[in-house]
């Protein structure tokens, strides 16, 4: 008798531990496919850490392939041979390029996943301009209230979609293209910069970062939810710290922000980090975090346990409105990092 009840007890605290069964778990869906970083990699690391935490179903919908063949390498300067052969090379590559648009373009036309089937997207895309039928759902989608949680280079994209303008707040943009935003640092809030007051200027006026190094995120809104019981400020792993976003700082959030060095090639301002907007019903929070170039053998800014927080965190918040996540084993402190990749990252619920 004795063994039967001390095997219940097992049985029952092995389901303890077990994660939520599908169908209670939050339904994530990962874009991607084009970007200008190694999305393949980004969107493998979010999911994992999105997984790790047992509350999360995650699928990925990717775009339709790009034209992979690379340009022809540019000739010295004051090389006329050579730079005949490179102007023959890229009328014949541009030819290439626009068959192969013309080829893929009924394929490009009808890649628009079903996003009613999930609460939350995870958007870890930046690439050309979606189709009307792609743009016209994922917009429906967050208006009725689906969440959003943009990462990192996502915020570069559709400069001239003034509906994702809107949802993002602040993005990566040229210098004309609305207001310079910074944080305030006495009040914690998003402003927008006039030119005459910008600290550093040799660079110009459009969105940019300098070297990867680690830097400090300051907590804005210690009320929100993503950042309960959070330090105030910890200590993020090499990453691009993004500075001069451009947009609108009306309906703009501002949750953490991180000072920008100039001995880093920084501009000496208070940044935007993380920060959230409604877009009708929609919750949608973008973070400049998660910089993963094509190439690179270092996974700090993706595997810092302080994104993984937050990209776990937001992504609940943005789906349900709550958070229910605790904040896992080896969180940052504000002098020291914390690298570990997501299947051995520990969370409290």
């Amino acid at each position: 008798m004795k063994t039967l009840q001390k095997l219940g007890l097992l049985g029952l605290l092995a389901l303890l531990v077990l994660p939520l069964h599908a169908a209670d778990q939050i339904r994530v869906l990962i874009l991607d496919g084009r970007n200008n970083h190694d999305w393949v990699r980004t969107t493998e690391s979010c999911k994992a850490t999105l997984e790790a935490t047992g509350l999360f179903k995650v699928e990925v919908s990717t775009a339709p392939a790009a034209f992979t063949k690379p340009k022809p390498g540019k000739p010295k300067a004051g090389d006329a041979e050579a730079k005949k052969s490179f102007d023959a090379a890229m009328k014949a590559w541009n030819a290439e390029e626009a068959a192969f648009t013309k080829a893929h373009a009924a394929e490009w036309a009808q890649w628009v996943p079903k996003f009613t089937n999930y609460q939350v997207v995870v958007n870890n895309y930046n690439g050309p301009e979606w189709g009307s039928d792609m743009k016209d759902a994922f917009t429906e989608f967050v208006m009725n209230g689906g969440g959003l949680v943009n990462v990192h280079a996502a915020n570069n994209a559709f400069t001239g979609w003034d509906n994702f303008n809107e949802m993002i707040c602040a993005g990566w943009r040229g210098a004309e293209f609305g207001d310079r935003i910074a944080v305030d640092d006495a009040t914690g809030k998003a402003i927008a910069v006039p030119k005459e007051n910008e600290k550093i200027t040799a660079k110009g006026f459009g969105s940019g970062h300098g070297s990867k190094h680690n830097f400090v995120l300051k907590t804005r809104d210690s009320s929100h939810p993503i950042v309960k019981d959070l330090p105030p400020e910890w200590l993020h792993a090499t990453d691009e710290l993004y500075g001069r976003m451009r947009g609108s700082a009306d309906h703009m959030d501002v949750i953490e922000s991180a000072f920008s060095k100039q001995e880093f090639g920084g501009t000496e301002m208070h940044e935007p980090m993380v920060w959230w907007a409604l877009f009708n019903k929609g919750r949608v929070v973008t973070t400049s975090m998660g910089h993963m170039w094509v190439g690179d053998n270092n996974f700090d800014a993706l595997h810092c346990v302080g994104f993984q927080t937050i990209l776990a965190r937001s992504t609940e918040w943005a789906a349900t409105g709550k958070v229910t996540l605790g904040v896992p084993e080896g969180f940052p402190t504000k002098d020291k990092t914390s690298v570990i990749e997501p299947s051995k990252v520990v969370w409290k619920k």
